[in-house]
């Protein structure tokens, strides 16, 4: 009787042994560990901007056997990242306001799991980089923007932001910490003023336009300037 109650005694400790050593290993075993990068360019090689607070501009990545497509959110930069894919055959394809200019992207991510690919598109409304036409006073600001619709792309809205925070779009609002102006423009080339600036601040400007029929900006490159 003694012996048994030793046995479930030592019984007892192993097990929990057992139990504190799993519990303590770091699990690494979920699969999810692919990853496919890559900028977004138009044929001139110029990145086409995107915004990251929606999925507007988007990667999609429909692995085998799945029915729904992994979203990846282009950057305000023309970048793209996702670096939890499952390793599997896949399709790849870009949507939103731009036409792709390829055939949709075939990988196996289970051969190749870590991938760089840089998608060539054509957005429905195209930019000059936009310029600050002099240096800004303390309360506003001069753009010089070029606006270029696409082949058959007719242009209904045109908007410039500017904003103490990064990559402003028509969401980003102003707060306690930052600020955020907006204008509106009626042609598709010109100089624009933001008026209402705060001295002594950074800021960064877009210039965003919607094509007829879509719900979704194309935004141009980001330029910054400083107020005095």
């Amino acid at each position: 009787m003694k012996v048994f109650k030793n046995m479930k005694i030592i019984s007892v400790i192993l097990i929990t042994v057992f139990w504190m050593t799993g519990c303590n290993k770091d699990e690494t075993d979920f699969g999810f560990d692919a990853s496919f990068s890559g900028i977004l360019k138009d044929r001139a090689g110029k990145i086409v901007a995107g915004d990251i607070t929606n999925n507007n501009l988007r990667v999609n990545v429909l692995s085998e056997g799945d029915l729904s497509p992994v979203i990846i959110r282009v950057k305000g930069d023309g970048t793209y990242q996702n670096t939890k894919i499952f390793p599997s055959k896949a399709k790849i394809w870009v949507s939103g306001p731009v036409a792709m200019t390829s055939d949709t992207l075939r990988v196996d991510f289970k051969e190749t799991p870590v991938i760089m690919h840089d998608f060539v598109v054509e957005p429905f409304i195209s930019f000059v980089t936009p310029t600050v036409v002099s240096a800004p006073t303390e309360t506003s600001v001069s753009i010089r923007y070029e606006i270029i619709p696409g082949t058959g792309k007719e242009i209904n809205l045109r908007q410039v932001f500017v904003s103490s925070s990064p990559f402003p779009n028509a969401t980003t609002g102003s707060g306690a910490f930052f600020q955020t102006l907006s204008a509106s423009m009626t042609t598709n080339s010109g100089t624009v003023t933001v008026s209402g600036l705060s001295s002594k601040t950074k800021y960064y400007i877009r210039i965003a336009a919607r094509a007829a029929g879509t719900t979704a900006f194309n935004f141009s490159e980001q330029i910054l300037t400083n107020t005095p």
